[in-house]
């Protein structure tokens, strides 16, 4: 499919500049278990986490001896405002927020402790944006790969009080289960909660699927008990240097749920 497009764009916008990969920490093999952190773009390739490099590798061989040039960008766990989008951390824990406030339960974590202590970063998805288009338009960025995040590290021990008080809860630890097994019989909840609060419909089905993802061990995304860090000197001595702050990230993205009618 990548080299029909290829094809294509060559044959018809022979001035082209740029192709720009969105990859993520799949390529540092993150999803297959505990990986050297904080990843950088000189890590080398691990044998059996080939989820980037046949793109990659294809949009290199491509490029030999054009004027073009490619680059790439590698966040984890972009969060933005996405309504109808359940592969979004953001919305699965406004979602997993709301319920929790209907039911009248303090909020805990979904997790084990050892994943409340681990080292963690996102990426916001405007930031993501610029970062890209930023990368893609300076010179001295062509033909490499750039990790990108908010800036900041944090563990959800930390983080957890914070978005509690967002949804007027009593913060909670580490909960026997994890947020997709919450989430996997609450759709009738859920249908209720949308008649009572009017809110916009949503594909709730796929936030449990979403939420149980394929990082091991355990088997989620959002449960990982191991570090998910990547370091940003690369992009930073490129001449991006935006940053973010995760939590105020994650409660202005809440902020604008609630305002949009997502969540109540």
């Amino acid at each position: 499919m990548f080299t029909n497009v290829i094809d294509a764009v060559e044959a018809a916008a022979s001035n082209f500049s740029n192709i720009n990969l969105l990859q993520g920490t799949k390529y540092y093999a993150s999803h297959l278990g505990p990986f050297k952190t904080p990843a950088k773009e000189s890590d080398p390739r691990t044998p059996g986490a080939d989820f980037y490099y046949s793109e990659e590798d294809l949009v290199i061989e491509r490029q030999a001896g054009k004027r073009w040039t490619w680059t790439a960008v590698r966040p984890h766990s972009v969060c933005g405002y996405a309504p109808g989008n359940p592969m979004n951390l953001a919305s699965l824990i406004g979602i997993y927020g709301s319920i929790l406030c209907e039911l009248g339960q303090p909020f805990g974590f979904p997790a084990s402790a050892r994943c409340f202590e681990t080292l963690f970063d996102v990426c916001d998805a405007g930031l993501l944006a610029r970062a890209a288009i930023w990368v893609s338009t300076t010179a001295k960025c062509g033909n490499q790969a750039f990790n990108v995040n908010n800036g900041d590290y944090f563990r959800w021990k930390n983080m957890w009080p914070a978005l509690a008080r967002f949804f007027g809860l009593a913060p909670a630890g580490p909960q026997p289960y994890l947020m997709a097994e919450f989430l996997r019989d609450k759709r009738p909840l859920w249908d209720h909660m949308t008649a009572k609060h009017g809110l916009k419909p949503f594909p709730f089905d796929r936030a449990p699927g979403w939420a149980h993802g394929d990082y091991t061990p355990p088997d989620s995304r959002f449960a990982c008990e191991y570090d998910l860090i990547s370091d940003l000197v690369k992009i930073r001595q490129h001449g991006f240097c935006e940053a973010l702050d995760s939590e105020h990230m994650f409660l202005r993205v809440l902020a604008r749920l609630r305002a949009e009618k997502v969540i109540p």
